[in-house]
């Protein structure tokens, strides 16, 4: 998958984390209990940040090499 394509998808899973959150949010203060949805909310932010975490992985060593190549031209000229 592309990184673009994988940027996208971290994305809608990050608004629909949001949203869980925004549940959470709204229970807690309806009740004042958090209940297990606390639960599966975090691990989703666990997911979608160690996700977001290996696409950055990917672009930085992306740019690091096409930063050698432009270097490696210009020293050639």
């Amino acid at each position: 998958m592309g990184f673009r394509a994988e940027l996208m998808e971290d994305r809608r899973v990050l608004r629909n984390v949001g949203g869980n959150l925004n549940d959470v949010a709204r229970i807690a203060n309806t009740d004042g209990t958090l209940g297990p949805m606390v639960e599966r909310v975090l691990e989703r932010v666990v997911r979608a940040v160690a996700r977001i975490d290996c696409t950055v992985e990917g672009v930085d060593a992306l740019v690091g090499q096409a930063r050698s190549e432009v270097v490696g031209r210009r020293r050639s000229v």
